[in-house]
């Protein structure tokens, strides 16, 4: 996702509950018993976006009405995970701060970790592993793994070694989308996501044996172009365990 200046966004998250489990204590919480305001209702989740530096962390987590974190994990130096979208690589945030400050003050949030790459995905897992145990709420895991609608700049973390890893941490939720590029150029307002793309996924996620709760994030002013093929996606997630989708925006985006 391109970092944007708001820190807060909903995402609408739709069919199934997501499920997070609680490694503490092995018990399986979805997110509509954690948050129980919302009454069930997924699309009233409030996320904080682009959670990248100290003085959001902390706004955000003293802002009671944000629920998700959202965060860009990349590395500098080629060794140490720190909270940057690229082209940023440098932060006043590393990835072990952001972790060790939500642990510490949080009992009402939970976090999102977008990836931009498979190196500091690996850069990380020492990390992850390092407050598992510390752990009681909800965490996606995500990245960008399949090329998506019209020729984004971004290159896919490496969809095989991602799911190999990710799936370890059977707890908690992954997150695994397209990379996508949305502008008046070469009309890619107008692009859809694809039977092709939805079935590359599909595919992928049961080569990898992939069972822990899935989520497809999806690109807003891309996704509404072809509705078809997002019930196409979840009925043949059907065999999955709580697949949703979540949908996600933006500033320049034109979204209905």
């Amino acid at each position: 996702m391109k970092s944007v200046t708001t820190t807060t966004a909903t995402s609408l998250l739709f069919l199934a509950l997501i499920q997070a489990a609680m490694c503490a204590n092995n018990v399986t919480v979805d997110v509509a018993t954690f948050f129980p305001q919302i009454n069930g209702n997924l699309t009233k989740i409030v996320w904080a976006h682009a959670v990248n530096n100290k003085t959001l962390l902390e706004n955000a987590l003293k802002t009671a009405d944000i629920m998700m974190l959202e965060a860009d994990v990349t590395i500098a130096n080629n060794t140490t995970p720190i909270m940057a979208h690229p082209p940023e690589n440098t932060s006043d945030l590393t990835l072990e701060e952001f972790l060790d400050k939500v642990i510490t003050k949080n009992v009402t949030k939970g976090i999102k970790l977008d990836f931009k790459s498979i190196e500091a995905f690996n850069a990380s897992k020492p990390i992850l592993d390092k407050v598992r145990n510390n752990i009681t709420f909800p965490v996606f895991l995500n990245a960008d793994i399949l090329a998506g609608p019209v020729n984004a700049n971004a290159t896919p973390v490496n969809a095989v070694s991602f799911l190999t890893e990710a799936k370890a941490y059977s707890e908690y939720t992954l997150s695994v989308g397209w990379t996508t590029r949305y502008e008046a150029k070469d009309n890619a307002t107008e692009a859809r996501y694809t039977e092709k793309q939805i079935q590359e996924m599909i595919d992928i996620l049961k080569k990898q044996n992939i069972t822990q709760p899935i989520t497809y994030p999806l690109r807003a002013g891309l996704a509404v172009n072809d509705i078809k093929v997002l019930k196409s996606l979840m009925e043949k997630s059907s065999e999955m365990k709580n697949a949703t989708l979540t949908t996600w925006s933006t500033e320049g985006d034109t979204v209905d």
